[in-house]
C-alpha cells in the first residue's frame, strides 16, 4: 500500500474550525427559517395609509373608503372587498383611482357596523401584494324610540270623567323599525345580525387576506431561480478561470453548471405560474407584464446555459495515443497547465482546465439572458433612473454571482480531494480565486450602495422599512463572509507559503471557506426576499 498523501483524512485534526462551521450553520439555518417562515415579502408598493383608519371608530354611514399606497399598483386577483357589519360580502359600487396609487371605494348603501376591508393588488412590475384593516361606523340607531313625557299621579277621584266612546291614552309610545336587509353588490345577500350568524366572521375575514394565492408560490420560485442565477454564474467563472484538477473533477463542475440551469429554468417557472395564481390570470397573459417578462427571459437564459455546455467538442493534450471520454468534459478543450516533468509524471491527472471553445457561445448567451431578465423586475423596474439602475444592478448580480459561487465551487473542490485522499492544493486554489474574488467583492460594494441610494429616499429608511432592514441583515452576514475571505488571505496564504502540507492550516483553509459559502447562501435568500421587499 502507497503512504497516505500529506493532506489525507487520516492525518487532519481541524476540530476547532468545525465547530465555527457547526455554530455558523445553525445560526444561518435558524435565520434563514425566520426568514422564509414569515409573512410573504410585499412588494416596492406597499400599503401607506387609508380613511377611515385602522380601527377607527367613525359617526354614520360610511359611503366612501379611501386606500393610499405608495407607488402605482393596480388590482389583482380578488381586488377590493368588504365584510359590513351584518356580516355580508360587498364589492364597491365604482373605485376612483388618482395618481396610479390613491383608490377611492364607492359603497352603495353605506357600509355600517364592524367593517373589514380586504384589498388585493399588483405593483408596477406586477409582484403581488394584499392586506386588510378594519373601522366601525356608528350609524343612527335603527330603532327610534319616542317618548312623550311623564304624567304625575292623579287621584282617581280628581280625574275627568272620559266621554262615551273614547279610551284611556297611554302615557308613552314606542316605534320600532325593522332593520331593512340591503343587497351587496356582486355578493350573497345573506343578513346576519351578530357575528354567531355569519357566515364568515371579521377576524376570519381579516386573516384571509394573508393568504393570497401564488403569493408562496412565486416567492418559492425566485428564491430557487436566485440560487440558480448566483451559483451557475459563479461556478462557470470558477471553471474558466481557477479550476485545474483532473477530468473527472472538471467533467463533474461543468455537468453542475448545466444542473444549475435546470434549476434557474424551473425557478423561473414556478415564479411565473405563482403570478399568474395570483392575478387570476392565464400564462400567457402573465407574458405581458413586467414580470413576466422578466422570468420568461430567466427560462430562456437557464435552457441556454444548460444546453451549450452540453455541446462541443474535446480534445486531449496530455501527449500521442492519449484519449479522453467525450462524455466526460462538455464544450470544453483539456489543457495541461506548465508543470515541471517530475510534477507531469507524478500527477499527470491533476492538470486539466476547462476552454471553452465556439460552441459555448449558446452558454454565454445564457448568461446574458438571465442578467438582463433582472431589469424587468425588483427595484430596477421601479425606483431611480432605469438604465443607470439596471446597469448597476447587472454589475451587482454578476459581481456577487462569481464572489458567492466561487467560493462554493472552492468548497464542494477542497471537501471532495479531501476526502478522496488527494491532495486539495490549497494554496494553488486559493491563489488562483483570491483576484478574482477581490475585483468581485469591490464591485458588489460599490454598486451595492449606488443601488441603495437608488432604492432610499433617506437613510432613516434604512430603519424603518422592510427592505432598509434585510439590507443591514445582508451587508452584516456579507461582512462577516468578507471578513473570512481576508484572514485566508492575509493569514492562511503566507501559512500555506511557508508550509504548503500543515495539516492544521489546511483544516482552517476548508473550515473558513466552508463558513464563507453558508454565510453567501444565507445572504442569496435575503436578496431573495430583498428583490420584492417594501421601501
Amino acid at each position: 500500500m502507497g503512504s497516505p498523501s500529506p493532506d489525507s483524512p487520516r492525518r487532519a485534526p481541524g476540530h476547532r474550525g468545525r465547530s465555527a462551521v457547526r455554530v455558523i450553520v445553525a445560526t444561518c439555518a435558524a435565520l434563514i427559517v425566520l426568514l422564509l417562515g414569515a409573512d410573504p415579502a410585499r412588494a416596492h408598493t406597499a400599503f401607506e395609509s387609508s380613511n377611515p383608519a385602522d380601527g377607527a371608530v367613525v359617526g354614520g354611514t360610511v359611503d366612501s373608503v379611501t386606500i393610499t399606497f405608495t407607488g402605482p399598483a393596480s388590482p389583482a386577483g380578488d381586488g377590493f372587498t368588504a365584510l359590513d357589519g351584518d356580516g355580508r360580502l360587498r364589492v364597491p359600487a365604482s373605485v376612483d383611482v388618482a395618481d396610479g396609487r390613491i383608490f377611492e371605494l364607492q359603497f352603495e348603501p353605506g357600509l355600517t357596523g364592524e367593517v373589514g376591508i380586504r384589498w388585493s393588488v399588483k405593483a408596477q412590475d406586477a409582484h403581488p401584494i394584499a392586506g386588510a384593516f378594519s373601522f366601525t361606523a356608528e350609524a343612527p340607531a335603527a330603532a327610534a324610540s319616542t317618548t312623550l313625557g311623564t304624567v304625575p299621579a292623579m287621584n282617581p277621584a280628581d280625574a275627568p270623567a272620559t266621554a262615551p266612546g273614547t279610551t284611556d291614552r297611554p302615557a308613552a309610545t314606542t316605534t320600532t323599525l325593522e332593520p331593512v336587509p340591503l343587497a351587496a353588490a356582486g355578493a350573497p345577500t345573506t343578513t346576519a345580525t351578530d357575528d354567531e350568524s355569519r357566515a364568515i366572521t371579521l377576524e376570519e375575514f381579516l386573516a384571509a387576506a394573508d393568504d393570497v394565492p401564488g403569493d408562496g408560490l412565486a416567492t418559492i420560485g425566485r428564491v430557487v431561480e436566485l440560487f440558480g442565477v448566483v451559483l451557475g454564474v459563479g461556478v462557470l467563472a470558477f471553471l474558466a478561470v481557477v479550476l485545474v484538477g483532473n477530468a473527472q473533477e472538471v467533467g463533474r463542475t461543468a455537468l453542475a453548471v448545466r444542473v444549475l440551469g435546470v434549476v434557474i429554468a424551473a425557478g423561473a417557472t414556478v415564479e411565473l405560474v405563482g403570478l399568474a395564481r395570483f392575478a387570476d390570470e392565464s400564462i400567457r397573459a402573465q407574458l405581458t407584464t413586467s414580470a413576466g417578462v422578466a422570468t420568461l427571459l430567466r427560462i430562456a437564459g437557464g435552457l441556454a446555459l444548460a444546453g451549450g455546455l452540453a455541446t462541443g467538442v474535446v480534445a486531449n493534450r496530455r501527449g500521442p495515443g492519449a484519449t479522453v471520454d467525450a462524455r466526460a468534459l462538455s464544450a470544453a478543450v483539456m489543457d495541461i497547465a506548465s508543470t515541471s516533468p517530475a510534477g507531469r509524471a507524478r500527477l499527470p491527472e491533476e492538470n486539466v482546465r476547462w476552454r471553452a471553445d465556439g460552441a459555448s457561445w449558446l452558454a454565454y448567451a445564457g448568461v446574458v439572458a438571465v442578467v438582463i431578465s433582472f431589469w424587468f423586475d425588483g427595484h430596477t423596474a421601479s425606483r431611480g433612473f432605469r438604465p443607470l439602475h439596471a446597469l448597476t444592478n447587472s454589475v451587482h448580480l454578476v459581481a456577487a454571482s462569481v464572489w458567492a459561487g466561487g467560493i462554493a465551487a472552492m468548497t464542494v473542490v477542497l471537501w471532495s480531494r479531501f476526502r478522496q485522499g488527494r491532495r486539495t492544493r490549497s494554496l494553488e486554489l486559493l491563489v488562483r480565486f483570491s483576484p478574482l474574488a477581490t475585483l468581485s467583492l469591490a464591485a458588489v460594494a460599490v454598486a451595492g450602495l449606488a443601488m441603495a441610494v437608488f432604492v432610499l429616499d433617506s437613510p432613516g429608511d434604512l430603519i424603518s422599512t422592510e427592505w432598509g432592514q434585510l439590507l443591514l441583515l445582508k451587508t452584516g452576514a456579507v461582512a462577516l463572509a468578507a471578513a473570512g475571505g481576508a484572514y485566508n488571505h492575509f493569514r492562511l496564504v503566507p501559512a500555506l507559503n511557508a508550509a504548503p502540507d500543515d495539516q492544521e492550516t489546511l483544516s482552517r483553509v476548508r473550515a473558513t471557506v466552508t463558513a464563507e459559502a453558508i454565510l453567501l447562501a444565507f445572504v442569496v435568500v435575503v436578496t431573495a426576499r430583498l428583490v420584492s421587499a417594501a421601501t
